[in-house]
């Protein structure tokens, strides 16, 4: 009877590992969704506290976009703009102006015009009244 007993327990135990596995494996599947459909990691850079902006040097030449997006890691962050600096000395500058917190993902930019190369990504951000620590952006590329 007590056999019975420590093997119910078990199974049940070993259901509920696999179950609380599955619903983690289900969270990474979904963040991996988040950036599937073409999208390219394009770069990111470490966001300092205080205000400041950061560029991000495009290394990748064998992609042209026609949309971005970005994500915010590790701190909360309030982004005032993005310019963005296209192959061809085209400029698009973007006005953001949003706080972002940890883990969140911006919306969809569109960008104006036919495909392009970026060149270099600028942000422009300031964190002075986020006491989080340094966060991190994340860019995203669609052609």
């Amino acid at each position: 009877m007590k056999l019975k007993s420590i093997n119910r327990f078990f199974y049940f135990g070993a259901f509920l590992a696999l179950f609380f596995l599955s619903a983690q494996d289900t969270n990474a599947q979904r963040m991996r969704g988040q950036i599937k459909g073409d999208w390219d990691e394009l770069g990111s850079r470490i966001i300092t506290k205080g205000a400041d902006h950061d560029v991000i040097e495009m290394t990748r030449r064998d992609g042209l976009f026609t949309k971005l997006k970005f994500r915010i890691v590790k701190s909360r962050v309030h982004v005032d703009n993005i310019k963005v600096v296209f192959q061809n000395g085209d400029v698009e500058n973007i006005r953001i102006d949003r706080n972002f917190s940890v883990g969140e993902w911006s919306s969809v930019i569109d960008l104006v015009g036919n495909k392009r190369f970026i060149d270099k990504i600028v942000f422009n951000y300031h964190t002075k009244f986020f006491a989080d620590g340094k966060g991190k952006i994340i860019v995203f590329g669609k052609s």
